[in-house]
């Protein structure tokens, strides 16, 4: 089954709601579609970067380029179910660019899929579990809707972790925010922040502990992600656990990380790793070294978030759950059936494949003009 054609499709689509971080606010979230064409078939996958480059070296545009100037003419002609040798090819021809290899791993990983008609969880092993527990973003900026917010989710049997974003005002007023939303809703719910590197490491070392003792039982990148020293202190010293997200770039920094155990847990993210193997291989590397697998999200459509949840299925424990929510924070979504969150956790699709597929008439709306 040799390659035909890859196609890229730029689109845009608005969040249904402004997610405020410590180093932008997302009003509206780009994709580079894929779809890869061969024996009849077509095989699907996405890249993208939180809010452009102002989060990775990456965007939807740089995507989109390196796909149909390096990596489509490389490929085109191939055998389209040996993916292995096509990784290869992507990892010699260009460095880095981690998310445009992604898009490109995750759309021959389900042309594979439905050429066999089996789920991509299935091709890449089977799943463990059918659901994992998903965690809400809770990023308004204010208290009072925030906790609104986690209580309809929580009545509503959608979300039981909440995760709240930190750095944009002081260290103090996030913290008598965190207060409030704990004092509410924390007998019912699991509460943890993400601080998107914006604190030092001095700032991280006095206001972590007063994080703890307000029951937040995760703390997602405190520091640089370039400072894997401060990761290691603030883990060793503290007894809430501390997530990687941005310092988890590539292999490379996974297994350093692990090797200094500068971490808890890893947050795992396809697009990050340059696809679905070497997710997987960090996820090994998690394993071995004693550190918790986080399902992260670069708020993915629902083809990504199809991609992501496949592989995480495949997982022993993620004991921390997912962040699958990007198909619900965008006002439409790519694909014809939405996925499903029920009792609180985000549900495998089934179908071969990643069990979804392009609804064409909304890719050419949110499709990019010109």
């Amino acid at each position: 089954m040799k390659i035909e054609a890859i196609d890229v499709t730029l689109v845009d689509v608005p969040a249904s709601r402004p997610i405020q971080m410590s180093f932008t606010t997302v009003q509206k979230q780009s994709y580079a579609i894929v779809q890869i064409r061969a024996g009849g078939l077509v095989g699907i996958g996405e890249g993208s970067s939180v809010g452009g480059p102002t989060w990775s070296s990456e965007c939807a545009e740089t995507i989109k380029v390196i796909i149909e100037t390096y990596l489509a003419p490389l490929l085109i002609g191939k055998d389209a179910t040996n993916l292995r040798e096509l990784q290869h090819l992507m990892e010699r021809a260009v460095t880095g660019n981690y998310s445009a290899k992604a898009a490109i791993d995750v759309a021959l990983h389900d042309l594979k899929a439905r050429s066999l008609n089996l789920p991509l969880s299935d091709l890449i092993g089977g799943a463990i579990q059918q659901g994992i527990p998903i965690a809400w973003t809770l990023a308004s900026g204010d208290t009072q809707r925030d906790i609104a917010i986690a209580e309809e989710m929580i009545e509503r049997r959608r979300h039981n972790r909440f995760k709240i974003k930190l750095g944009v005002r002081s260290p103090a007023d996030d913290l008598r925010h965190i207060e409030k939303i704990i004092e509410r809703v924390g007998d019912r719910a699991a509460v943890r922040v993400d601080i998107n590197q914006a604190w030092d490491e001095n700032t991280a070392s006095v206001w972590i502990p007063r994080l703890e003792a307000a029951g937040v039982e995760l703390v997602e990148q405190p520091v640089a992600r370039s400072n894997f020293d401060a990761l290691r202190r603030l883990s060793a010293d503290n007894g809430v656990a501390i997530l990687a997200d941005e310092s988890l770039s590539s292999l490379a920094s996974a297994f350093e990380l692990a090797r200094h155990h500068c971490v808890d847990a890893f947050s795992l993210k396809l697009c990050n790793m340059g696809g679905v193997a070497n997710t997987l291989k960090v996820a090994a590397i998690a394993e071995a070294s004693g550190i918790a697998s986080y399902g992260g999200t670069m708020l993915d459509s629902s083809i990504g978030t199809a991609a992501a949840l496949h592989v995480y299925a495949t997982l022993p424990t993620m004991p921390f759950g997912c962040e699958l929510l990007g198909p619900w924070v965008l006002a439409d979504t790519l694909t014809q059936t939405q996925l499903e969150i029920k009792d609180f956790e985000i549900r495998l699709p089934s179908g071969p494949g990643l069990g979804v597929d392009i609804d064409p008439d909304k890719l050419r709306h949110f499709t990019r003009a010109g």
